[in-house]
Formats: structure tokens, C-alpha cells, sequence
């Protein structure tokens, strides 16, 4: 079945949205936003072992710490921060939604602010990751293939570090 027949929830938000009386630019960027979310946390959620495909399946799984690993994950990712922001108040226009509609009990985005938009600070930056993208770079491989190696790598060395296993010596 087609995830637009799957998905009620998304269809009653973008009927929210329409109704905020949005610019044609701010309504399209909410969506997009929306499904940039979305197929994010399909791949977090699944990587629990729960296998969803659609916003309405999301639901159930939604609250401060999946918001807040979002925003991590964006800005760990360089997202410009006002993407990061924006893309965070589509999730409070959501959250409000979903709360007003009873859908979900409390604000999953409570406590979760925006970033510095004058940030100038890049991550700590661990030399084996820095040696593994000059190598990338030296290969020419493209700068978003770069990015999403760089991503998984470390993906993988949090989920290495969160199971406790240690690294050979």
C-alpha cells in the first residue's frame, strides 16, 4: 500500500498546516522538513528492531530523547543551523499538533531549543576520522559520499562504545 494511503497523521498535519495560513515557501519547506524527519527516524526506529514505514507508525516511538538525537545527528552532520532550526520548529508545529489532537499525551519537543546560528565551533574532530576523510579526499571520492562514510563510521563507533565493546589493542 502506498505510504500516502498508510499515513493519516500526515495527511491531518499538512490540513494543520494549511490552515496556519503559511506563505507558499514556508508550507513546502514544512513538508519537506517533515519528510526529512520522518525518513530518519524510519531508519532509527528500524535500527531498534521495529519495523515502521510511515509518520502514523512513528507516533508511538516519539518523545524528548529521539527529538533530541535528531538535533544531534543534524548538527554532528553540518547541517546549517538554521536548517537544524528550522527543521526543529516544524517538529514543534508537530508535536503541538499531535498534542492538541490527542494523538500523543506530552509535548515530545519540550526542552529541545534551537542552536546557535553564529556557531562557529566544529566538532572535536578524532584523527583516525580526520585521516580516514584525507584519504577519501586523496581517492576523490564526491564530498557527500565523504559525508555519509564519515556518518556511518561514527554511527557505528557509538553503537560500539554504547555496547560496551571495546576496541582491540
Amino acid at each position: 500500500m502506498p505510504e500516502k494511503q498508510l499515513d493519516s497523521i500526515k495527511k491531518e498535519f499538512v490540513k494543520y498546516l494549511d490552515s496556519l495560513g503559511l506563505s507558499p515557501k514556508s508550507h513546502k519547506n514544512y513538508r519537506s522538513d517533515l519528510g526529512h524527519f520522518v525518513g530518519w527516524a524510519i531508519l532509527k526506529i528500524r535500527s531498534f528492531g521495529s519495523y515502521v514505514e510511515s509518520l502514523s507508525e512513528i507516533v508511538p516511538f516519539l518523545n524528548n530523547d529521539l527529538a533530541r538525537e535528531y538535533r544531534d545527528y543534524m548538527n554532528e552532520n553540518a547541517a546549517p543551523p538554521k536548517t537544524i532550526n528550522r527543521r526543529l520548529s516544524t517538529l514543534r508545529h508537530l508535536s503541538r499538533f499531535l498534542t492538541a489532537a490527542q494523538v500523543i499525551d506530552s509535548d515530545f519537543m519540550n526542552g529541545i531549543g534551537n542552536i546557535s546560528v553564529n556557531q562557529n565551533k566544529k566538532p572535536a574532530t578524532d584523527p583516525v576520522m580526520a585521516n580516514f576523510r584525507s584519504y577519501l579526499e586523496t581517492e576523490k571520492v564526491s564530498p557527500n559520499t565523504i559525508k555519509n562514510y564519515l556518518s556511518d563510521v561514527k554511527q557505528f563507533m557509538t553503537w560500539l562504545e554504547t555496547n560496551h565493546y571495546a576496541r582491540p589493542t
